[in-house]
Order: C-alpha cells, then structure tokens, then sequence
C-alpha cells in the first residue's frame, strides 16, 4: 500500500496486481518490475515519483505484515511497518484502517479463524500502544479463506510458500470522516 501527499492531500494507490500500483487522481501509475527487491522498493518508488514531476510529494509505503508459523507474536520487521502505519493514522484522525488477517492452509479453517483473530488482535494491542484511537480501524479475520498461491491443505510447499500466506493486509482511507 503506497501513499503521497501532494499540496496538503493525502492520494493512495491501488494495487492492480503484483507489478502496478495506479492513482488514478494523480494520473499516475508505477510498474514495478518482475522480481524487484522489496528491500530497495522504498527507494525505486521514490525516484519513480520524482521522475512523474511529483518532487514535493511524500510518500509512505506499508508493507504487508508477516507472522511465524502458529504465532500471534509481532515480528521485528512488522513493527516498523505498524509504527509506519500509527503515524498516517495520527497525521489522519478521521481515516480509518481496515485490517485483514490471514493464515496458511496448515491447521483446521475453525482453527486458522481463531489464530487470524488473535493476530488481529496482536496488532490491535501494538497500534493501542501508540496513542491510536481504537475506532479509527476494523479487523476483518480471512483465516486461510485468501491464499495468494496454491498452499491449499495437504499441496506440497516450502516453508517460503507458507510464509506468503500468514499475512495481515492494510486498508487505509484517510477520506472517512464519520
């Protein structure tokens, strides 16, 4: 999820599959290449921005979140993208976030509901933490509803595969004033 904030307004960008993010009110839109490192993603996205003549631009990248296996814990990497994400949620009070847990196949569907919600959750607790107000977001529980590769129960996968699964998903509307 990507945001930019041109002349005091806040624009984000819809993800249109793996190698596109697309605003269509800035009228810009950004191909990502195949294989292209997350590491330097922040950076590349920047330039791109810069190159579009949106030099006073700000943008803000969140990252989706990823769990351990069977954990409700906050991963180290996770918690900078929540901090990110508590300071667009304190810049914008009237936004609201939309969160949405997942799992990996492994484990029942009764019992992967359960731990999406208790990694919902762990973030609802971590965001609490930074001064959030609580009816600023909402947690949606996937559970192992929304594979993003075919992982499906019993499907021979690495623990990489997995991993891609057990996720959480940031929904952000800074425009929701109610």
């Amino acid at each position: 999820m990507l945001f930019a904030e041109q002349n005091g307004k806040l624009y984000s960008f819809a993800n249109k599959g793996d190698s596109l993010l697309e605003n269509r009110s800035l009228g810009l839109a950004i191909r990502i290449p195949a294989g292209f490192r997350t590491d330097i993603l922040e950076s590349w996205i920047k330039n791109e921005i810069k190159l579009a003549n949106y030099d006073n631009s700000q943008f803000t990248l969140i990252k989706t979140i990823y769990f351990d296996f069977n954990s409700d814990l906050i991963r180290n990497d996770a918690s900078a993208e929540l901090d990110k994400m508590a300071m667009l949620m304190a810049t914008y009070p009237f936004a609201k976030v939309e969160v949405v847990v997942h799992t990996d196949s492994r484990g029942s569907p009764a019992y992967n509901k359960k731990l999406a919600a208790r990694r919902g959750k762990s973030i609802q607790k971590y965001l609490e933490h930074t001064g959030i107000d609580l009816s600023q977001f909402h947690i949606t529980v996937s559970g192992e509803e929304n594979l993003i590769n075919d992982c499906y129960d019993k499907a021979d996968c690495d623990e990489i595969a997995h991993q891609l699964n057990r996720r959480a998903e940031f929904n952000f509307d800074p425009r929701n004033e109610n």
